[in-house]
């Protein structure tokens, strides 16, 4: 017999995993830019990051402060009215109007123009508290009362009537 030589072939698992291996193996790290703009990249990611999340919660926090950190005003007249429009002024002079005998202010001192059935307007000063509600009590001229009413009343002249007076 013939002498045989035994030699090992290289198997194809070996192989396999060889390359799998190389496949799946994480590449090195990228390798940050060095000293100040280095830093500075960093910190814009950050801030790029942090800038929006902040302004979602300032925006929430203002939301939340315009809706609910509120007081009740409400407009008691002395008759019922047809229409009615109360001018508002803070101490710092800005000015709203409300066309409702019922509206909502923030916490604060104002002063109330009132023009109820557009008869006299009514001042008033009034301090709004947080969460209460505060009543402002009017008292409107009746219908007689008004100068309307009395020019209503009278009999209207013409031109004429008004030159030739009767003695």
């Amino acid at each position: 017999m013939s002498q045989q030589t035994t030699e090992t072939k290289p198997s194809s698992a070996s192989r396999i995993y060889e390359e799998e291996e190389k496949v799946f193996t994480p590449s090195p790290a990228p390798t940050k830019a060095p000293g100040k703009a280095g830093r500075a990249k960093e910190t814009l990611n950050i801030l790029g990051t942090a800038l929006p999340i902040l302004g979602a919660f300032g925006t929430c926090f203002v939301w939340t402060v315009a809706n609910f950190y509120v007081g009740d005003v409400e407009i008691q007249t002395s008759r019922p009215f047809s229409t009615m429009t109360v001018k508002v002024f803070d101490e710092k002079g800005s000015e709203a109007t409300f066309h409702t005998p019922k509206f909502q202010l923030m916490p604060g001192n104002y002063h109330l123009v009132i023009d109820a059935d557009k008869n006299s307007t009514q001042q008033a000063d009034t301090n709004v508290a947080f969460h209460a509600k505060t009543i402002v009590q009017v008292q409107l001229p009746s219908d007689l009362e008004r100068p309307e009413a009395e020019a209503a009343t009278a009999k209207p002249k013409h031109f004429w009537q008004k030159l030739w007076k009767k003695n």
